[in-house]
């Protein structure tokens, strides 16, 4: 059975972003218990050669909704790099995306298979199709930018686990186990997982 375009993104984004959000929540909460001003975490970063916090975020919303903006004008470039947040600010410009791709018509998103898509930065051009595109670059991009996100976080201190990045899994009960056997859904799931947060 084939993925939907609409499924193999938007989907996948409104499963992992309010994941983020809720790290940045619990970033928030433990800069309060620690007395730390949470706007130290805006230019925090894994390593001195790395982009801070606030790139990742700004690049995560490029790489989901500004990838689907780029398949329908067939064309991207790279991130906004004249974007400056506060914490606050930051969070609130995820969560502002997060809701507008939570209205898009999933028959909008899969009328753009089959299409074509340019990214270009600089002296860099990559022609790709849609369905690429979406495969081989953004969709990698936009996992690497929520893991980095998630393990600045976790670095800075932020008791946080599996459940707080995975968030609820899409689960489908089979017929293949016996009435014996418990089939957990994804809440379930997350809920087990919550277990292991540190």
């Amino acid at each position: 059975m084939s993925i939907s375009l609409f499924d193999a993104t938007v989907g996948c984004y409104l499963q992992t972003i309010p994941s983020i959000l809720g790290c940045l929540d619990r970033a928030r909460d433990h800069c309060l218990r620690q007395n730390m001003d949470c706007q130290l975490l805006v230019d925090r970063a894994l390593h001195t050669d790395m982009f801070p916090l606030h790139f990742q975020i700004i690049t995560l919303v490029h790489f989901s909704e500004g990838a689907l903006a780029a398949a329908g004008s067939e064309r991207l470039g790279g991130p906004d790099m004249t974007l400056a947040f506060t914490f606050d600010e930051l969070q609130a410009y995820l969560r502002a995306s997060m809701d507008r791709m939570a209205k898009i018509d999933p028959a909008d998103v899969n009328a753009l298979a089959g299409g074509e898509v340019v990214f270009q930065y600089g002296d860099v051009t990559l022609p790709f199709t849609t369905e690429d595109f979406f495969r081989t670059y953004a969709t990698p991009n936009f996992y690497f930018h929520a893991t980095t996100s998630y393990a600045i976080l976790r670095a800075f201190g932020v008791p946080m686990g599996i459940a707080n990045y995975i968030g609820t899994v899409k689960t489908t009960r089979s017929s293949q186990f016996s009435a014996q056997v418990q089939q957990q859904t994804g809440e379930e799931y997350l809920n087990i997982l919550e277990t292991l947060i540190a």
